[in-house]
């Protein structure tokens, strides 16, 4: 060989060296976001190990592999048709939140992989809502709103807890009747108001009858005061005129010849009577009765 083609053959091995050194040292290290994990697999095989956020070293670089996992908290809206316990249809809307457990998220991966929320969380959330509403009759659904959601969420919590998820929070966004209910409810509601309508003209009925036997006894203890009234001044009247009786006949009784005057008077009251003491004797004579010619 060339001596002068030495140098040059140690200086391209220097520099495959060197290309290879800097692969590895490219290769031999990863950094894990906010909000991940990362999930070491050797050769096909995940370790135990999880790797938190920030810098980490991989070695050796080649055969060990990371897979990165989000453990932020996610968003899921789930749509489900279910039923009562009295068979009536019920359409839900439920919102969850969850997340992976950070410190399982490497059984997470082995088990399920990465598309754990359709091959899990959402089978699971329709499942624990249907299970739920069969356990109510469908007047007490909304009135049991709060009830129904911890059910669910108690449900849906331990379901995903055994495949290293979490959840955080649940809200039922919608809950929807079939038309057929609908129209029974309106039906319902227009049937109350009528009954509301009929039982408000009854106590005014009762009010005007309330009021009408108030001014009927009104009118009546009027009246019964009136006759008392016109009672007490006939009773006046009659002691008065009896009063009046009693002392004409006590006059009477003193004076007998005034029956006979009153007699007289009544009798002719165009003859004009002189009452004379009993007794007296009146000689008239024929002059006094006779006018004479001359005047």
């Amino acid at each position: 060989m060339d001596k002068r083609s030495r140098p040059w053959g140690r200086v391209l091995l220097i520099a495959v060296l060197v290309v290879i050194g800097l692969v590895v040292v490219f290769s031999s290290y990863t950094v894990i976001p906010p909000g991940h994990r990362g999930v070491v697999v050797m050769l096909g095989r995940v370790e135990q190990t999880t790797l938190g956020e920030g810098f980490h070293l991989i070695i050796p670089p080649i055969v060990r592999q990371v897979v990165q996992v989000d453990v932020r908290t996610k968003k899921l809206e789930v749509y489900a048709e279910a039923a009562s316990s009295d068979l009536q249809l019920i359409n839900v809307t439920g919102v969850l939140n969850y997340h992976p457990d950070p410190q399982k998220v490497n059984k997470l991966y082995q088990e399920v992989g990465l598309d754990y929320e359709n091959i899990i969380v959402v089978p699971a959330l329709q499942e624990a809502i249907k299970a739920a509403t069969a356990q109510f009759r469908i007047d007490r659904i909304l009135m049991e709103r709060e009830v129904l959601k911890n059910i669910i969420q108690e449900n849906l919590g331990e379901r995903l807890a055994a495949n290293d998820l979490i959840v955080d929070q649940l809200s039922l966004a919608n809950i929807e009747f079939s038309e057929e209910f609908n129209k029974a409810i309106e039906r319902k509601q227009v049937a109350e108001q009528a009954a509301l309508q009929k039982q408000y003209e009854l106590q005014a009925a009762q009010k005007e009858v309330e009021i009408t036997l108030a001014r009927a006894e009104g009118e009546r203890k009027a009246a019964v005061i009136a006759a008392q009234g016109r009672a007490e001044s006939r009773r006046v009247e009659a002691e008065a005129e009896a009063a009046a009786l009693q002392l004409i006949a006590n006059q009477l009784r003193g004076n007998p010849d005034l029956i006979k005057y009153e007699w007289a008077t009544r009798l002719a009251p165009t003859v004009k009577t002189v009452l004379l003491p009993a007794g007296q004797e009146i000689i008239l004579g024929a002059d006094t009765l006779v006018a004479p010619s001359g005047e």
